[in-house]
C-alpha cells in the first residue's frame, strides 16, 4: 500500500487564538492556564517579545524563579535598554537571594552612557534597595538549610522551623515560604502556620495559598481571621445549642473534629452547606469516633437537612482529618 505524505496543515490564526486565549488567562491570574496556551503558541513557532515575557511572567507568579530568571536573562541579551525588563529581572534575582549577582547586572545598566535621568534615577533606587535586602538577608548556610528543610517530609521539623522564625526576620526566606503556599504536595496543616506568619509579620505582598485543589490570593497583612471563620464560629454556636447538654462528651467530640476542619481548611471558608448541614455531619462523625450506633438517614431527619449533603460533608471532614495525624 502506498504511504501518502502527510503534511500537517494549520488551521488559519490557531497561533494568534492561542495568544488570545493566553492573554486572557493571565489577565484573570489563571496562570497554570495561560502557561499552557503560550507553550503551545511557542510550539507552533511563536517568539514574540510579548509572548516571551508573558511565559517568564507566568513561571515568576507560579513560584518558578528559575526558569523565569532564564528566560527573562535570554530575553536582555535581545534589549538591553528595556529599563521595565530589567527592573523585572533584578526583582527576581533579588527573591531568589542573589544580591551580588542583582548588583552586578544593575552597575552594568548604570555603566551606559545613553540612560536619560528618569532611568539612571530607577536604577539608583533599585541598587538602594538590592543593598539593603542583602545586609538583612540570612547566611547563606541558614538559607540552603531552610530550603532543604522545606524540600523534605518532615512535618514536625517544618513546625519547628515556623516557629522559630516568629522570632526572626522573615524577609529572607520570604520567597521559601510562598513557593511553600503554592505547593500542592506540601501539608495544609503546616501552610495555615505560615500564613499566620506572614499575618503576624505585617507581610503586606499578595501571597498565593493552595489547599485540596482551590487556589486564593491574599495579603497576610490585611487577613482578619475573626471575619474569614464568621460562619465557623456560627456552627461552633449552634453546635453548643443542640448538643451540649444533651450530651457533653459527644458535644466536645464534635467541637474538636470542626476546630480542627477550620484550622486545616483556613483562609478557605468551609462549603457548600447550610449550618444545619454542618452540624448533622459533625454529629454522624463525633458518634463514628465515639463508637455510638448511628444511622446517617436518621441524624439527617433529625436536623431536616438531605443525607445525600449529609454524607458529602462527612466525606470532606474524614478527607481533612487524616492531616490531624501526621
Amino acid at each position: 500500500m502506498e504511504r501518502k505524505n502527510k503534511n500537517i496543515i494549520l488551521f488559519p490564526r490557531v497561533k494568534e487564538r492561542l495568544v488570545e486565549e493566553g492573554m486572557e488567562a493571565l489577565q484573570a491570574k489563571r496562570y497554570d492556564e495561560a502557561l499552557h496556551f503560550f507553550h503551545e503558541a511557542e510550539q507552533l513557532g511563536e517568539n514574540s517579545f510579548h509572548v516571551a515575557l508573558s511565559i517568564a511572567v507566568c513561571h515568576c507568579e507560579l513560584g518558578d524563579f528559575l526558569e523565569a530568571e532564564r528566560r527573562l536573562r535570554m530575553l536582555l541579551q535581545e534589549h538591553r535598554d528595556d529599563i521595565e525588563l530589567l527592573q523585572m529581572y533584578v526583582s527576581i534575582l533579588m527573591q531568589m537571594q542573589r544580591y551580588e549577582q542583582a548588583e552586578m547586572v544593575i552597575r552594568d545598566a548604570l555603566h551606559r552612557r545613553h540612560l536619560s535621568p528618569s532611568m539612571r534615577e530607577q536604577l539608583l533606587r533599585l541598587l538602594h534597595f538590592n543593598q539593603k535586602m542583602s545586609k538583612t538577608a540570612l547566611p547563606l548556610a541558614e538559607q540552603d538549610s531552610i530550603q532543604q528543610l522545606f524540600e523534605s517530609d518532615d512535618i514536625t521539623e517544618h513546625m519547628k522551623v515556623i516557629k522559630q522564625l516568629e522570632n526572626e526576620d522573615i524577609a529572607p526566606v520570604l520567597s521559601i515560604l510562598k513557593q511553600y503556599l503554592m505547593n500542592e504536595s506540601k501539608n495544609p496543616i503546616t501552610k495555615t502556620m505560615i500564613l499566620r506568619l506572614l499575618t503576624l509579620k505585617n507581610v503586606t505582598d499578595v501571597v498565593t495559598i493552595e489547599k485540596f485543589g482551590e487556589r486564593m490570593e491574599v495579603i497576610p497583612a490585611n487577613l482578619n481571621e475573626q471575619a474569614q471563620t464568621a460562619f465557623a464560629l456560627h456552627v461552633l454556636w449552634q453546635l453548643e445549642n443542640t448538643l451540649a447538654s444533651e450530651n457533653p462528651s459527644l458535644y466536645e467530640v464534635a467541637v474538636d473534629i470542626w476546630l480542627r476542619y477550620t484550622y486545616i481548611l483556613y483562609p478557605f471558608s468551609p462549603k457548600p452547606a447550610t449550618c444545619e448541614d454542618w452540624i448533622a455531619a459533625l454529629h454522624f462523625i463525633a458518634c463514628q469516633f465515639q463508637g455510638i450506633p448511628a444511622a446517617l438517614e436518621k441524624i439527617s431527619r433529625m436536623y431536616h437537612v438531605h443525607a445525600e449533603n449529609m454524607d458529602f460533608l462527612c466525606k470532606k471532614l474524614y478527607e481533612v482529618e487524616k492531616f490531624s495525624y501526621f
